[in-house]
């Protein structure tokens, strides 16, 4: 009837919003708020599309996702849009499961036929010889929705906080609990029946939880409408779209280090990292340099344009991602969910992540 919900990140608060919408009563804690820039969710390039996840579920959470952007998108909602998303290959590459989905419209074609296209459809790209010469001849297009993660994760905060069955809310409250049986006192003390752990690499303390670990990700930001931001700009460049790309082969890229960048809302993030492991939590020297390379190799003009800002951030990596009843814990008459490990992916699965868990913590 009343469930704790733990972790105000991308699958905290949707998990608190799929439980109002099926009338149970939630409360919700965290000791960071949601749009505090050390959070994951929070400094997240908010691109819908798989990334180091592995769970045999993900494509179905990532169908239920995508269903409930795309009817965001209809519904005019600031907070997400699509654009041309491009990742270049070095050679033909076996399309993913997830590209059959007609929504997307999967293309795969060679570097010249993505130009050609771009020219079309006044898609702005990196600079062709740049890629050509870099030894690229093929490409994935498809077009997903991106999420202005910052306002969103704003915007589920105060849907939560006026719903009729938001019992109590506090996501600042600057306690971190040290194991899930203090999580369940918590819980008891404030009447509910049961709870959802989403606290992310948190998780790896709370559980003892070896398999989880964070994969470091470091971030530039820059403004996106900034006149001079593009090197080849032109007097027609305000009618060009701007496109997410990837680069995670070399020389430009690879799996630890990927070359990207994705416009979000107001804001271009480039990257990045991927470091499995890696607990610094400052950008170093060396990766500022790399990064800045991406930009400029990806078309920012970064002698005229400084980044307006920079971002770490560790996603909760694990072999398989944790949503399932904690048999041990539900024993003691508190029926306890965990919903965690979604690596780079929570901005891709929270929906239909969250949906499921609802139903394991309700019985329904």
């Amino acid at each position: 009837s009343k469930v704790l919900v733990v972790g105000s990140g991308v699958i905290g608060l949707r998990t608190a919003l799929e439980l109002l919408r099926k009338n149970v009563g939630v409360c919700l804690v965290s000791p960071k708020s949601p749009t505090n820039v050390a959070t994951t969710s929070m400094g997240a390039g908010g691109l819908w599309m798989p990334f180091h996840c592995e769970d045999d579920r993900v494509d179905g959470w990532a169908r239920s996702t995508l269903d409930e952007l795309s009817k965001q998108l209809a519904n005019s909602d600031r907070n997400v849009e699509v654009v041309p998303k491009v990742s270049f290959k070095r050679q033909f590459k076996e399309p993913p499961s997830w590209s059959e989905t007609k929504s997307l419209q999967f293309q795969q074609m060679e570097v010249d036929s993505l130009y050609k296209h771009a020219s079309q459809n006044n898609i702005r790209l990196p600079p062709r010889e740049t890629i050509k010469n870099a030894g690229y001849t093929h490409a994935w297009l498809f077009h997903p929705p991106i999420v202005d993660a910052p306002n969103a994760l704003n915007a589920m905060l105060q849907e939560i906080k006026m719903h009729k069955n938001a019992n109590f809310i506090n996501v600042e409250t600057n306690k971190y609990f040290k194991t899930m049986n203090e999580i369940v006192t918590e819980a008891r003390t404030l009447d509910c029946d049961g709870v959802v752990n989403c606290t992310g690499l948190g998780s790896r303390d709370l559980c003892l939880d070896e398999d989880l670990v964070g994969a470091r990700g470091v971030l530039l930001h820059y403004h996106r409408y900034q006149s001079s931001l593009w090197r080849l700009a032109s007097k027609d460049d305000t009618r060009l779209k701007d496109a997410a790309v990837t680069i995670e082969e070399e020389p430009f890229g690879s799996e630890t280090t990927p070359c990207y960048m994705i416009p979000r809302g107001e804001t271009i993030v480039v990257g990045g990292t991927y470091l499995i492991g890696d607990e610094e939590e400052c950008v170093r020297e060396s990766e500022r340099k790399m990064i800045l390379q991406n930009a400029q190799t990806l078309g920012i003009d970064t002698t005229n344009n400084e980044p307006i800002g920079e971002w770490v951030g560790f996603r909760p990596y694990r072999s398989s991602v944790r949503l399932e009843i904690d048999e041990d814990l539900t024993e003691s008459g508190m029926r306890v969910v965990h919903n965690y490990g979604f690596g780079g992916s929570g901005w891709t699965v929270f929906v239909g992540a969250a949906k499921e868990a609802a139903s394991l913590v309700t019985g329904s």
